[in-house]
């Protein structure tokens, strides 16, 4: 049966014990492919652990390991990660496993990576096709004069964990474009949201470039100029056939999603103080204002209301996570007047921002 069936999906609860709750409220959010988990998995394994027992916890069969595509509910993805840093007592768990992630890992969306021209393709190809990998984190590549930053944003509300979703997929990453050069690598450092960690010294050494901590932004930085250069080992045939695939599952899983839940992934791409109007969110959602208007109105709501909750989730991740200040957190948020800001945030969550 295909991956986006609900029928393939494991009806475990998805309000997992001891878990951030997850705001999911389109929909989009509430399934996540296991991708990575039997990674975990060895992980766990190592430290002499049940894997079994482990998995059961989060109502996880152990026989559906190596079922493709299949899904399962994310707060039971996050319990799994949490309770593998919890009773292996490695706190360090979402580093290692990212780093041992070669890019044949990724599956389609790893070998056209692995044919890309450059850094930057490859890191294009990323931020285009990851949601078929997890729907945990979004990845998108910029420029900043001579710098290209891969940045990492984990779904807002997960709180501590999204740090282990970030570790994984940073190290994984940087693996990807390690292999587009024949000896080195481009990176010139991590960046983490995170506060300083124990295993510090560990994380740069895995890595092996410059490590920040107590940043703005989860991602890597790459020069411009590297990250442009051609590699020896594109393939453009290769790249084109596993574009062809991977696009035709993109466009799969994207028609399963309701229309709230396209919408609302294309606002917290588009964060950073300007949220696009609803004709330019029609025109990328390949449809004309009106018919996007009815679509949401038949779905019980509109976009005035998907651009609150977007706002509401942010504003939570950047005052609790990324502990931005109210100012800075106003205007990512598009607001001119601050007053605003705080009378929407007493709306949301009850209190003033800045008893949060």
């Amino acid at each position: 049966m295909r991956s986006g069936d609900k029928q393939d999906r494991n009806p475990t609860s998805a309000a997992a014990e001891g878990l951030p709750q997850v705001q999911a409220e389109a929909g989009e959010y509430a399934y996540t492919a296991i991708h990575y988990i039997p990674q975990i998995a060895e992980v766990v394994a190592a430290h002499g652990i049940d894997v079994a027992a482990w998995l059961a916890r989060a109502g996880f069969d152990l026989d559906k390991m190596a079922q493709p595509g299949y899904q399962i509910p994310t707060s039971s993805y996050l319990k799994l990660l949490k309770d593998a840093v919890s009773i292996t007592g490695d706190s360090a768990l979402g580093i290692r496993v990212g780093c041992a992630l070669p890019p044949s890992a990724h599956g389609i969306m790893g070998l056209a990576t692995m044919a890309a021209g450059s850094i930057l393709e490859a890191m294009e190809i990323i931020h285009t096709y990851v949601p078929l990998r997890t729907a945990l984190l979004a990845i998108r590549p910029e420029v900043v004069g001579k710098t290209l930053r891969v940045v990492f944003e984990p779904l807002a509300g997960l709180e501590e964990v999204g740090h282990t979703v970030a570790e994984i997929a940073i190290g994984a990453v940087k693996n990807i474009a390690d292999t587009k050069l024949p000896i080195g690598s481009a990176c010139t450092g991590a960046s983490f949201v995170m506060a300083s960690p124990p295993y510090a010294s560990l994380a740069q050494s895995l890595l092996a470039c410059p490590v920040e901590y107590g940043q703005t932004w989860n991602g890597l930085s790459f020069g411009l100029h590297d990250a442009q250069r051609s590699t020896t080992f594109m393939d453009v045939l290769v790249m084109s056939e596993a574009l062809a695939v991977c696009q035709r599952e993109l466009d799969r899983v994207t028609s399963n999603r309701s229309v709230a839940a396209r919408l609302e992934r294309l606002l917290l791409e588009s964060k950073g103080g300007a949220f696009p109007r609803l004709e330019v969110c029609a025109r990328e959602l390949k449809l004309s204002p009106r018919t996007l208007h009815r679509r949401l109105l038949d779905e019980g709501t509109t976009y005035k209301v998907v651009l609150d909750n977007v706002r509401r989730r942010l504003a939570g991740e950047y005052l609790k996570t990324q502990h931005l200040g109210i100012k800075e957190t106003s205007f990512l948020l598009g607001y001119e007047d601050i007053a605003n800001f705080r009378r929407a945030f007493k709306r949301w969550y009850g209190v003033s921002p800045s008893k949060s």
